[in-house]
């Protein structure tokens, strides 16, 4: 019973990435958390922005801005990170990303969901897998998974299994 309710859950996180606003189901938001220090790894990709201790585990950290190919911007009081588990294949990571806000939790049911276009949007609609129109304007509803290749979670993969004292001599250095 309970797992039913899972499946039929129809929960998105909205939150703001520049002046667009994306929601991510709920299912795959594991907690939100202030922004706090970041750990950098060296010859990361310029959106990895490093790693952080999240309950003696290490969680790979990216900024949502520079992934989506957006101008990097300077932390405000609203400044987030969204912890996402993110699933390729067999490979299962949580994954940090910096947003610029989150604004609210939505109930959106599937015939709200219209597909996205194919051309006009400045953002790369590989992982974009649906928009919803809420008053005046659209949500882009992230397809989680995709939002990363297989690469690029190997990467984030590796950077959780680097332990935290490791990561600790690399910012000393």
């Amino acid at each position: 019973m309970e797992q039913q309710n899972t499946v039929d859950n129809n929960s998105y996180l909205v939150f703001k990435i520049g002046e667009e606003e994306f929601a991510a189901h709920a299912s795959k938001v594991q907690r939100i958390l202030e922004l706090q220090p970041i750990t950098t790894i060296p010859k990361a990709q310029k959106y990895m922005k490093g790693v952080i201790n999240l309950m003696g585990k290490v969680l790979p950290v990216i900024d949502a801005r520079l992934k989506m190919d957006l101008p990097e911007k300077e932390a405000d009081a609203n400044t987030c990170i969204i912890v996402l588990e993110i699933k390729k294949g067999a490979r299962v990571v949580e994954t940090g990303i910096i947003v610029d806000s989150v604004q609210s939790v939505l109930e959106i049911q599937k015939h709200e969901i219209s597909e996205p276009p194919s051309i006009g949007i400045e953002v790369n609609t590989e992982f974009i897998y649906g928009m919803v129109q809420q008053d005046s304007k659209f949500i882009m509803l992230l397809d989680v998974d995709n939002v990363f290749s297989i690469e690029e979670v190997i990467k984030l993969k590796e950077a959780t299994e680097t332990p935290m004292e490791e990561m600790q001599e690399v910012k000393e250095e």
